[in-house]
């Protein structure tokens, strides 16, 4: 009898393990990085400059009837520190904690939801990246938003609290299909009364996008907007298109523009290619961005040069090498390099490292 419920109980757990699953995974990306302009030269070691350092861990429980209950945690890493990288609580800049600026433990700022997947999509309530981010900016960016050469070195100069990821968040994805899109709400769950330095909504906003995939060919559009009182509201428009010319060969754009009362406007053009030979990949991209601000000190415009290629020595690792070069005319303001940012100043950053996940 003994044996028999030892059987049937061990069966039992097979039975329920087999309906549910616990992945982790993660990357660790370390580097040298050489930057020079305005007058100062940086030499340091950085993370993150292939692509993202990060841990996470994921999981998926089947409910039946083509339902599955999932939950997404991940968080990104300072290898070179042994840091988690910093969150935001309300989408606002009260919401990180300056006091900790990222030095804290591991820290879920990339992704921290839970929800239910199935036939008629994905819905998600957490923290997640917004889709104006991921599936604009982000979507054919030759380098990832990492590194020297990303394109976000000419992007993202207004409000930072829900330029790439937002707390609070409700989102809808639709089926993977030729044509797919998605839609998310977000709450800055600011709760105090409006006063001139607060908005009651500050910190609240959506993002949608559309996606088209069929053959060699993807276009996507994205749009977002959150409520800020003083500043304005936080715009993101952006278009971005890829089309396959081989296996091996890829071209690129992106357009985007993001605005807010406060500063202006800041618009993106990127062309960009990718050429793969056997293990190695090259990649080089051109952006011009153009800042219209509210005074002639905040308007100018800037180009950023970059060219890579990284090398896989197996599935999981990659030796690299990225450099760029950034130059600014009329007051722009654009930067590659850590080095401090000046009008007109140009900079230049170079990258050599290792990237392996897992």
């Amino acid at each position: 009898m003994k044996k028999t419920l030892i059987a049937l109980a061990a069966l039992a757990a097979t039975g329920a393990f087999a309906q549910s699953s616990v992945t982790l995974y993660g990357a660790v990306d370390a580097s040298f990085d050489h930057g020079a302009g305005n007058g100062q030269t940086v030499n340091r070691m950085d993370n993150s400059d292939l692509g993202s350092s990060k841990l996470g861990f994921k999981g998926t429980e089947d409910l039946g009837g083509g339902l599955k209950a999932v939950f997404k945690l991940e968080g990104g890493l300072a290898n070179n520190t042994g840091n988690g990288k910093a969150s935001n609580s309300n989408n606002q800049s009260n919401g990180a904690p300056a006091s900790l600026a990222g030095a804290q433990g591991l820290d879920f700022q990339r992704y921290s939801y839970v929800g239910i997947d199935g036939n008629f999509g994905s819905l998600h309530l957490g923290r997640e990246y917004i889709y104006s981010f991921w599936y604009g900016e982000g979507t054919v960016d030759p380098f990832s938003t990492n590194g020297p050469a990303q394109a976000t070195n000419m992007f993202y100069k207004f409000a930072g609290y829900t330029a790439t990821n937002a707390s609070n968040m409700i989102s809808y994805l639709s089926p993977d299909a030729p044509v797919q899109g998605g839609v998310q709400y977000f709450f800055g769950q600011n709760n105090a009364a409006s006063t001139p330095a607060v908005g009651h909504s500050d910190g609240t906003g959506y993002s949608a996008f559309l996606k088209y995939q069929q053959g060699p060919l993807l276009i996507t559009g994205a749009i977002s907007k959150t409520d800020y009182q003083v500043a304005g509201d936080y715009k993101v428009t952006a278009l971005s298109a890829q089309y396959d010319l081989t296996s091996a060969a890829s071209l690129m754009y992106t357009y985007a523009k993001e605005q807010q009362s406060a500063y202006g406007s800041n618009t993106e053009n990127m062309i960009a290619g990718t050429y793969k030979v056997g293990a190695t990949t090259w990649k080089a991209s051109y952006i011009h961005a153009s800042m219209a601000g509210v005074t002639a000190a905040n308007t100018g415009t800037g180009n950023q040069y970059g060219l890579g290629v990284d090398y896989a020595l197996s599935k999981r690792t990659k030796l690299y090498t990225t450099v760029a070069e950034v130059k600014n005319s009329g007051n722009g303001k654009y930067v590659t390099g850590n080095v401090s940012v000046a009008s007109n100043s140009n900079s230049g950053n170079v990258a050599v490292g290792v990237y392996h996940s897992f």
